[in-house]
């Protein structure tokens, strides 16, 4: 009991930390305005230096969310715990002019734990999606300028059961509830003409709901060293409870000081942002001691969702496919610390859920990585980097080049084993 009280204590303050992740701007991307803002990719510190794998991966060391199925490979006597640190540094382009942003916070918060030797449970704070934007317009022809600004995002709670079925064959799924708010406003000012109010317009949708995830893989040996896993995973359409507020303020400046007119507010509770229909499959082959690959595809059908229980024409399915390798010379010498280094890379590609003047953006990029064994125990340091672009500077859209880095921390314990001194 006092192991659990001593991780509980350390885990408090993050817990605390992360469930803030919405009211703070994780990210200042142009088309984060659109829809539930940037789609946060999945996976911990390991899994984004292998490209962003995980539906046929499995390990006993490490948590692996994308497949609730995967975490029956943890061992019946181990403890699990996971968080970590994400940043971005990113360029933001135009056919004309080019803008740095850069930021940096909590990414993870997880835990995972046997209930028995067929049943292991895993539980976490995760961001899914991500809102941050200011953008300034002008109409010349009109003499308005336009401000739009945006923040929040949608995280996610989510609760794992894994179950082995057969000596092959596990089953996972993962329950989680997505909580947050999407905040946006715009405001239109009117500089060079007099005794016309600016207009400001605010909303706040505030999200509560659940949302469900299915997973199952098959693992075997091919001849004495070589392992193979197959995955598979699917969620449902859902669509999640929303509550909107809307507030439209008024405001002209005149000799005797500010005028200001506010409309009274909307508050409408029977909102739905519908979160889509998802299908992946994915699959890993590796040898017993030093050398991994796998890849994934996966597919969301946007198309069919809506926003705000209104269709949009920016919304498209999206899809992406992920491979990744990993090599460890040798886990087992423990003479040179470099040859237990896990080296890892990967390529992701992903046609994303946006499409903007006919154009459906693309996002791609290598990964790199490696994780740092501690001392001669299970626990690791991962280190992934992840260079990128998504968009492009043709019919007046906005290239990013990015650079994301992680680091996380996946430390292993035994929790359920007493020493016993002679």
């Amino acid at each position: 009991m006092s192991k659990t009280i001593k991780y509980f204590l350390l885990i408090l303050p993050a817990i605390l930390f992360l469930t803030d992740l919405q009211a703070q701007n994780n990210t200042y991307s142009p088309y984060s305005r659109f829809g539930i803002g940037n789609i946060t990719k999945e996976g911990f510190g390991r899994n984004q230096a292998l490209g962003g794998i995980g539906i046929g991966l499995r390990d006993p060391n490490h948590l692996n969310y994308l497949n609730p199925a995967s975490n029956s490979a943890q061992d019946t006597m181990s403890f699990i715990f996971s968080t970590g640190v994400a940043g971005n540094a990113m360029q933001l382009a135009s056919s004309e002019s080019s803008h740095n942003v850069s930021n940096i916070t909590l990414s993870h918060l997880a835990i995972g734990f046997p209930i028995s030797h067929w049943w292991k449970t895993s539980l976490g704070l995760v961001p899914y999606s991500q809102m941050g934007y200011d953008i300034v317009g002008e109409d010349r022809n009109l003499g308005v300028e336009y401000f739009h600004e945006g923040s929040g995002g949608i995280n996610q709670f989510f609760l794992g059961n894994a179950f082995n079925l057969t000596q092959n064959i596990s089953a996972g799924i993962s329950v989680s509830y997505m909580f947050g708010s999407l905040n946006q406003s715009r405001r239109l000012v009117f500089p060079a003409q007099e005794n016309i109010f600016s207009v400001n317009s605010r909303s706040r949708n505030t999200v509560g709901d659940f949302h469900i995830r299915y997973g199952l893989q098959y693992t075997n040996r091919i001849m004495e060293d070589y392992t193979y896993t197959i995955g598979v995973i699917y969620e449902n359409k859902t669509s999640l409870n929303t509550e909107q507020e809307l507030l439209t303020v008024n405001e002209l400046l005149t000799s005797a000081g500010l005028v200001r007119d506010t409309v009274p507010g909307d508050f409408i509770t029977n909102n739905h942002i519908d979160l889509p229909a998802h299908y992946g499959i994915g699959a890993s082959f590796r040898t017993d001691n030093n050398f991994l690959i796998g890849a994934d595809y996966s597919f969301r059908q946007w198309s069919e969702t809506s926003f705000l229980n209104q269709s949009s024409e920016s919304l498209v399915n999206s899809s992406s496919f992920n491979i990744g390798a990993q090599y460890i010379p040798d886990p087992a010498d423990f003479q040179s610390y470099l040859r237990r280094i896990h080296y890892r890379m990967g390529f992701h590609y992903s046609d994303t859920y946006l499409q903007l003047r006919g154009h459906q953006l693309k996002d791609y990029g290598i990964t790199l990585g490696m994780g740092l064994p501690y001392r001669n125990a299970k626990t690791t340091f991962n280190f992934a980097v992840d260079l990128g672009r998504r968009g492009t500077t043709d019919l007046n859209l906005i290239e990013e080049n990015y650079i994301r880095f992680n680091f996380s921390l996946s430390l292993y314990d035994f929790w359920f084993f007493q020493r016993r001194i002679d």
